[in-house]
């Protein structure tokens, strides 16, 4: 009788501990999950992504805190799979950020370049602008210039052609009256020859005698 009842007891104390063990390998999983969810959760870039999945995950452990022993197993690999669903949502999503961040900053970068381009770009334009007119200035104060030296040279050449024109106007008078001054010597020379040959060879005229006058008829007299 004290055998069987011993022999109870210790299967009664068995039970006692396979249910303890139970218990803590149940709690040991529940722990180890729930320590993962809590990680992805608290994460200052994951956590705050994937609120669905992290939802689902967070009720796949609250099913598993509450699970019979015939349902552990499920809510076990259930808990798991969507705690690993949450993350990889969640790492996705923060990706996606990350690249819109980036692509909004290689947006803000190429902005930047596009506005220093057009800058430099402006710059350039006013620079050859400037330029352009410098040069047109110039043009036009050169063509100023020769045409000033073009009508000076004119005035020039006017009065170098009016020069020469009196320099042969006076050549041609000085010779006319160098001229005229030869023949007047000469006809003066010819005159003088002359007058000298015929009072040396010539006979002396005889004189005529004088006619008498006429007498004048006398003047009618006055009729009182």
């Amino acid at each position: 009788m004290n055998f069987a009842r011993c022999a109870r007891c210790a299967f009664a104390f068995s039970l006692a501990v396979a249910a303890a063990d139970g218990v803590a390998a149940r709690d040991d999983d529940y722990q180890r999950l729930l320590d993962r969810f809590n990680a992805l959760a608290t994460d200052p870039v994951l956590g705050t992504h994937a609120p669905v999945a992290m939802d689902r995950a967070r009720l796949a452990l609250a099913h598993l805190k509450e699970a019979r022993r015939a349902e552990r197993e499920h809510w076990i690999y259930m808990a798991e799979r969507r705690i690993d669903s949450a993350r990889a949502n969640a790492e996705a999503e923060a990706l996606g950020d990350q690249r819109s961040t980036l692509q909004r900053e290689n947006d803000r970068l190429q902005l930047a370049i596009a506005r220093r381009d057009a800058e430099q770009a402006r710059a350039e334009l006013e620079r050859q602008r400037l330029q352009a007119q410098i040069r047109a200035e110039e043009a036009e104060r050169a063509r100023r210039d020769a045409e000033a030296a073009r009508a000076e040279g004119a005035q020039a050449t006017q009065a170098a052609e009016s020069a020469r024109a009196e320099a042969e106007q006076a050549k041609r008078m000085a010779a006319a009256q160098a001229k005229a001054a030869a023949l007047a010597k000469k006809e003066a020379q010819l005159e003088a020859a002359l007058s000298g040959d015929g009072s040396a060879g010539a006979a002396p005229p005889k004189t005529k005698p004088k006619a008498k006058p006429k007498a004048k008829p006398a003047a009618p007299s006055k009729s009182n």
